[in-house]
């Protein structure tokens, strides 16, 4: 298969940077909002943090997050990288498609969900059981995925294991 040019290979990690960086940031704001809604006491207002959540999620993470596994594709079949030829490079797949099928199963649809039970209970969700079960573990899984990924940006730059 023909190689990318050096060039192409620029604009190629230029674009798999920026949508890493979009992807991580859009996860710590999401998180940040955590902390927001704790102090809410308005149903108008708190609709309108896991909204804004639940759009941040679905317009903005999810493209960029699908966006970094295209561009990652991309480098493993028009690069000298390949797929499989370096251990830290199997960890950056197992991790990048393992929280974009985490998210799709479950942080995408609690977030819905969390929207959906602010529209029709207001700021009464507060003492839902179900609503806060679906935020902690929303916070839960969004702290370790957010690790996860700034572990990999690391790894990505340092390349700490050698070669299979």
């Amino acid at each position: 298969m023909k190689q990318f040019t050096v060039k192409q290979q620029k604009w190629l990690k230029s674009f798999h940077l920026l949508s890493a960086a979009v992807w991580i940031s859009c996860g710590i704001v999401i998180l940040s909002f955590t902390y927001i809604a704790a102090g809410l006491n308005n149903s108008d207002q708190l609709y309108m943090l896991n909204f804004t959540a639940d759009f941040i999620d679905m317009k903005i993470l999810v493209p960029a997050a699908m966006l970094t596994l295209l561009t990652g594709l991309l480098y493993g079949i028009y690069t000298r990288w390949g797929f499989f030829r370096h251990r830290w490079l199997v960890f950056k797949w197992i991790v990048t498609v393992s929280i974009i099928v985490l998210g799709t199963i479950f942080t995408g649809p609690w977030m819905a969900e969390m929207t959906e039970m602010v529209k029709r209970d207001g700021v009464s969700v507060l003492q839902s059981p179900r609503y806060l079960l679906i935020s902690r573990s929303q916070f839960v899984a969004g702290v370790c995925m957010n690790i996860t990924l700034v572990i990999t940006v690391f790894i990505s730059v340092f390349k700490p294991w050698k070669s299979k």
